[in-house]
């Protein structure tokens, strides 16, 4: 990994923007949505950290699950915009009158994924810094949308005191896809560990070698 202090600069920006983005979504969204989303973009930048903005992702690995992880969220949000996602949370938690349909379209549906799709690009840039962004975003793709969107959403029928809740039968899609990456993630960091370790071991029996001549 690079010991320069440019190192810093995508925790310290990602930092920056995930915060941000959870203030402003809260008044936005509401408190509820946000504490799946909010709490899913904390959980990814800690495992990030560890993973993804110490070793590059290996686009090869990790592409096709990911790709077939936005699609059937996106199945996903297709039920939940049929069946009025923002309206049926409205009802069991206090959210703000401007999460309505047309935000959920074009923020979450749009915006959110879009970005997700430029992560899959960005994994395979030559900058660093754009790697190490690109990564967080798949990190937090699989973490919210693939992983903590299936317990709230097993969650909310409990709350609402109903059998179904919007966006319940297709939630368990982009679970499975999500957890399919996830583990071709985490295949993918073991190996970029295991190539770092290799890597030391090589050039530390080179500079013995050489110290001995």
């Amino acid at each position: 990994m690079d010991n320069s202090p440019s190192r810093f600069i995508a925790p310290v920006a990602v930092a920056l923007v995930v915060a941000t983005l959870i203030y402003s979504g809260t008044l936005v969204l509401g408190n509820a949505t946000m504490a799946v989303i909010g709490g899913s973009a904390v959980i990814a930048y800690f495992v990030w950290l560890v993973t993804a903005w110490r070793r590059p992702i290996d686009p090869s690995t990790v592409t096709l699950p990911y790709l077939a992880l936005i699609a059937m969220e996106l199945v996903h949000m297709g039920e939940e915009q049929l069946t009025d996602f923002p309206g049926s949370l409205r009802r069991i938690f206090l959210i703000p009158h401007s999460f309505n349909l047309v935000m959920h379209a074009v923020l979450l549906m749009g915006v959110v994924n879009a970005v997700a799709l430029l992560a899959a690009l960005g994994i395979r840039s030559s900058k660093a810094v754009v790697r190490q962004v690109a990564g967080y975003i798949m990190w937090f793709y699989v973490i919210g949308p693939g992983m903590v969107n299936a317990v709230a959403h097993v969650t909310f029928p409990f709350v609402a005191h109903t059998l179904y809740f919007s966006g319940l039968i297709t939630v368990i899609l982009p679970t499975i896809a999500g957890t399919v990456t996830l583990i071709r993630l985490l295949q993918s960091d073991a190996r970029a560990r295991s190539n770092v370790v290799r890597r030391r071991s090589t050039e530390a029996a080179l500079s013995t070698g050489s110290a001995g001549a």
